[in-house]
């Protein structure tokens, strides 16, 4: 039912900053025009400014309503003389969103969401942003009424045929689980909590999984720290990221930097290879963000890149999957054919590394996510990592030596593919 890819229409709803009705139909254009088929929207998204921006241009390009829809119920639009920002919307539609989870208010929001939408139907309805985190001590009022009220009404519109599926949106993993303990839900679209940086939806997954309850993951950049390589400001969670969330960005970069991949392309690709993630549905306005989009999910990205970026999120001991070559584990050996070690604590030059039974001397200090020789390296050897050749030297390292762009060449990622590997096996 639900493509591989979406996109999200709350910047279209002039999330931080006021998008002009020409940019938001070129996006809304280009993102058909690329083959999207999936666009998830809210009324909470400019305050209807997403629904209708979206619903004009499908009337025009889709009279056959073949795109996917979802949309969300929860909060109902109250008419305000209110302007500039709110919510971090800025200068949207004449309304003030106010929570209602009741049976009544999930009927009411529908109907107005059909027609910003200009549909008779709806494909995915989701209740919107419940939560503990969220609505602090509401929660259980707002919980409550979901509960007796709000779901029943989400249920009825699916037997009537105007719903084809429910879930909820959210994006807190602990009221997922909370809402399955209690009720059947079609789909859950959550947002930033199964992404490259942050996996806190791990077990929620497999829990899915046993209840075939299927996920779309929102947010895959983490409100922008994992979307442009690090580069500009950074924000994680709609906030300035943390010093020990600014780390782990940091090694996921650094790992993409070895293997010659865009870290966004990583991001993108990643809650996908999942079996339960169905969609992934970044934010897109303009069309330059649409072609990036585009082109990364496009990218090949290389097998073994994967457990790298797995290693780099949490290099602390203990690592799955990866032996251990000392007591301060400073340094790791991610396959026994490689003739590099990683780097998963900061090594100063000098230090006397304990590694395979004997000992290494650093030649210079060595940053985290680097690799170090293991053996002697003669300029043409190939560098082998997770058991597979990664580059080239192009200069002569000793034992304990930096290896790294300034000595050694990627001209081996291009066979770096799981085809590959398997063949060479």
């Amino acid at each position: 039912m639900i493509p591989t890819l979406g996109m999200g229409t709350a910047p279209i709803g002039n999330l931080y900053r006021v998008v002009s009705e020409a940019e938001a139909r070129a996006t809304l254009d280009a993102a058909w025009d690329a083959g999207i088929r999936y666009y998830d929207t809210a009324p909470h998204y400019g305050f209807g400014l997403a629904e209708r921006r979206l619903g004009v241009m499908l009337a025009e390009r889709d009279p056959a309503c073949e795109a996917i829809v979802s949309t969300k119920v929860g909060r109902l639009l109250m008419p305000t003389h209110a302007q500039g920002e709110r919510h971090g919307f800025v200068d949207a539609d004449p309304f003030e969103p106010a929570f209602d989870y009741s049976h009544d208010a999930v009927l009411r929001s529908f109907e107005g969401s059909c027609r910003r939408l200009g549909r008779e139907r709806i494909d995915l309805l989701l209740a919107h942003d419940l939560g503990r985190v969220t609505h602090g001590d509401a929660h259980p009022d707002h919980l409550r009424a979901f509960l007796n009220g709000g779901y029943g009404a989400m249920r009825a519109l699916r037997d009537s045929g105007a719903v084809e599926a429910i879930g909820i949106g959210v994006n807190e993993v602990a009221i997922c689980d909370e809402l399955l303990d209690h009720v059947e839900l079609d789909m859950i679209l959550l947002a930033g909590r199964y992404t490259l940086l942050d996996r806190s939806a791990e077990r929620l997954l497999a829990r899915c999984a046993d209840l075939g309850v299927r996920l779309i993951v929102g947010g895959p950049y983490n409100s922008g720290i994992l979307a442009r390589d690090l580069n500009g400001p950074l924000h994680f969670d709609y906030a300035p990221p943390s010093a020990e969330i600014l780390r782990k960005a940091q090694r996921l970069a650094q790992v993409c930097v070895d293997f010659a991949v865009s870290l966004p392309a990583a991001a993108l690709q990643f809650p996908l290879r999942h079996p339960q993630v169905v969609s992934v549905i970044p934010g897109l306005v303009g069309t330059d963000q649409v072609a990036d989009t585009m082109a990364r999910m496009a990218a090949p990205l290389p097998e073994p890149l994967w457990p790298a970026l797995d290693a780099a999120l949490d290099p602390d001991p203990p690592l799955k999957g990866l032996a251990m070559l000392q007591d301060d584990a400073r340094l790791i050996l991610l396959h026994p054919d490689d003739n590099v070690l990683i780097c998963v604590r900061v090594i100063e030059a000098g230090d006397i590394l304990p590694s395979s039974g004997g000992t290494i001397s650093a030649r210079e200090g060595i940053a985290i996510g680097h690799k170090i020789a293991r053996v002697p390296l003669k300029a043409g050897d190939k560098v082998v990592k997770y058991g597979a050749p990664i580059g080239s030297m192009t200069a002569d390292a000793g034992t304990g030596d930096w290896v790294h762009m300034h000595n050694m060449k990627s001209d081996y990622i291009s066979s770096h593919t799981r085809t590959a590997l398997e063949e060479g096996a």
